[in-house]
């Protein structure tokens, strides 16, 4: 091919972006009363200093985010399975916490870094028999809650178009266009969560009758969690779902935690299986407390509503579980609780729906 004359038109864009977050806060204490970090009690201005940094991302990255994540549905037990290996930065963290443990207990603390953690999609067959309700922990004296969270986030695109008209030397007259696109895109998030001595738990079980997963209310309302006496301003969870309560006083209400499975012990599961009489790994209608369980939910206009698990068409609470740590977090990436375990129940219709342990924020 021999050209003798040519128009060419070419025109080229790309764009890059990236989003890189990091959230880490760390509160100790000696003595044994766990202060007011959160300035619940009116302190917020004298304790500022020692609430962990708050970055906002913008819309666009919100929405990035949203788009990424799946559905419990979605997500296939063999997906689960891998190995995960801990980084020099993970292992430099949990030597600064281990020292920062022996100097508040005076003890020995040795923790357990494997060099890799396999992760298998297993049965949960063990058998559960405990006789006795647990009792809430002795104080130690001492406490400590460490957070970190890291996001990041990159996407790169490119296109490419050219138009163009050849004339060659033998009379032919071409016409041609070209058009290239490409893009890459790479996210990673990382949550470590550490608690250790008298640190606060307020891990409730939540079971979603009418939905996948656990959602949180914006609106806070008064609760005593920790049933200290004092209540607690907290996000309840949406619409779909319901603490899993016990009415010790059938007083008809929830008067506190020690009414809900987790926030005494920090394991509701493990609370909630010390009523398996016949060991079975089920809470069933073999067990007397199946009947007097009771699922806590409010109502649009905040009343509280109260349900037996047959009213919602539940037939069986499974007391296995695996860890599902997962951030749950408001319209201003403020987080309102994290997801720390999760099981599953199984409906009198033969369908499954799931059963979680959430550490609200207090």
């Amino acid at each position: 091919m021999k050209i003798s004359s040519s128009y060419i038109s070419m025109a080229g864009q790309s764009k890059s972006e990236e989003i890189h977050i990091k959230r880490e806060s760390l509160k100790s204490w000696v003595g044994n009363e766990r202060p007011d970090f959160e300035g619940v009690n009116g302190q917020a201005g004298q304790l500022s200093a020692l609430k962990p940094d708050i970055a906002d991302i913008s819309e666009q990255a919100k929405n990035l985010l949203a788009g990424s994540k799946k559905s419990p549905e979605e997500i296939q037990p063999e997906q689960l399975e891998g190995v995960y290996e801990p980084g020099d930065r993970e292992r430099q963290q949990l030597l600064l916490l281990q020292k920062l443990l022996e100097a508040l207990s005076g003890k020995k603390i040795k923790f357990f870094m494997p060099d890799r953690i396999s992760i298998k999609n297993t049965g949960m067959g063990s058998s559960l028999a405990l006789t006795n309700p647990p009792q809430a922990a002795a104080r130690q004296g001492w406490g400590l809650e460490y957070e970190y969270h890291e996001f990041n986030y990159e996407h790169e695109i490119m296109s490419f178009a050219s138009t163009g008209t050849i004339k060659t030397a033998d009379g032919r007259e071409i016409g041609f266009s070209v058009r290239l696109n490409m893009s890459r895109e790479f996210m990673s998030s990382k949550n470590i969560s550490i608690r250790a001595g008298d640190a606060l738990m307020t891990d409730p079980l939540v079971i979603n009758y009418d939905g996948p997963a656990s959602k949180l209310t914006d609106t806070k309302y008064a609760f005593d969690l920790d049933s200290d006496g004092t209540p607690d301003q907290i996000s309840f969870v949406g619409q779909g779902s319901g603490f899993l309560a016990l009415d010790l006083n059938n007083d008809g209400a929830i008067n506190n935690g020690g009414e809900l499975f987790g926030p005494d012990s920090g394991n509701g599961f493990a609370e909630l299986a010390a009523y398996d009489q016949d060991h079975n790994n089920w809470i069933d209608e073999n067990d007397e407390i199946f009947n007097s369980l009771r699922i806590w939910t409010k109502d649009a206009q905040g009343n509280d509503r109260l349900f037996a698990l047959g009213e919602k068409g539940i037939g069986a609470i499974y007391l296995g579980n695996v860890n599902t740590p997962f951030s749950i977090k408001d319209e201003r990436n403020d987080i309102q609780g994290q997801v720390r375990t999760t099981g599953i129940f199984i409906r009198e219709n033969g369908s499954a729906g799931t059963v979680q342990q959430i550490d609200l924020v207090v």
